[in-house]
């Protein structure tokens, strides 16, 4: 084709065609001004449809990180109300309610000593932020809500920190002291009952006495009843997120 081009403008030039020349050598570079167009516009259609397709990925492994998240979420708000009941009932009882069942009791003192942690699965947003490709999410609603989590998933890990702290100061140290925890795991464990390891209402005496568990036990509970609140709300964003996700997979 180059060829062929090149006997024409050499045939027009030997001829002293000039104007024809001129109006030759204009098409010419039309020719090429379009070629380059339509190569670049076939270029650029490549790379949308390659970001397009990134974004579709990252999309759909982020909703698999929040379908993660939601169970662990749901697990963990479920296992925070029954702690928190329980240590609401050992506050009364420490404050003079008489026990009524002590192989409850037991349960609940040694279920004090648990710790369940919500830990988030967004190792995709993670590498999102983290290799610059968040541009890539073309759905502004979908990185605000992205974003509005990250900083729950922040404050999630500070109270974690802070619990933690609470709990290692008041409530695991007082037991350690105060409690026989190798007789009353069987009884938590559900394998034996109180008669069958001999426990009394005389071995939660000295605990029930200490200031440290009972302020321990009642800093786990606003603290166990902040985390539900945080983590409903984590788990309604995150149903939320999917939806949008959903419907910008199907576009």
């Amino acid at each position: 084709m180059i060829k062929f081009f090149r006997k024409i403008r050499q045939k027009l030039l030997s001829e002293n065609k000039f104007s024809k020349y001129l109006i030759y050598a204009i098409g010419e570079i039309i020719l090429v001004v379009i070629g380059i167009l339509i190569a670049l516009q076939i270029n650029n259609s490549n790379n949308k449809r390659i970001e397009k397709e990134r974004e579709f990925k990252y999309l759909t492994n982020i909703k698999l990180d929040l379908i993660k998240d939601i169970e662990s979420l749901e697990y963990n708000i479920d296992f925070r109300q029954k702690k928190s009941s329980g240590i609401e009932k050992l506050i009364k009882q420490i404050n003079g309610q008489p026990i009524k069942d002590l192989n409850e009791t037991t349960y609940n003192v040694i279920n004090t000593l648990n710790q369940e942690r919500f830990q988030p699965s967004n190792v995709t947003y993670s590498d999102l932020v983290s290799s610059g490709n968040m541009n890539l999410i073309s759905n502004d609603s979908i990185k605000i809500y992205l974003f509005e989590l990250s900083l729950l998933y922040q404050q999630n890990l500070f109270n974690i920190e802070h619990e933690t702290a609470e709990y290692d100061e008041n409530i695991s140290k007082s037991i350690f002291r105060f409690a026989d925890v190798e007789r009353m795991k069987p009884v938590f464990l559900g394998k034996k009952t109180i008669e069958q390891v001999n426990i009394s209402e005389e071995d939660f005496k000295a605990l029930f006495e200490s200031l440290e568990y009972k302020n321990g036990c009642v800093v786990a509970k606003w603290t166990s009843e902040g985390m539900i609140e945080m983590y409903q709300n984590i788990k309604i964003k995150s149903m939320h997120l999917i939806e949008l996700i959903n419907s910008e997979l199907k576009k």
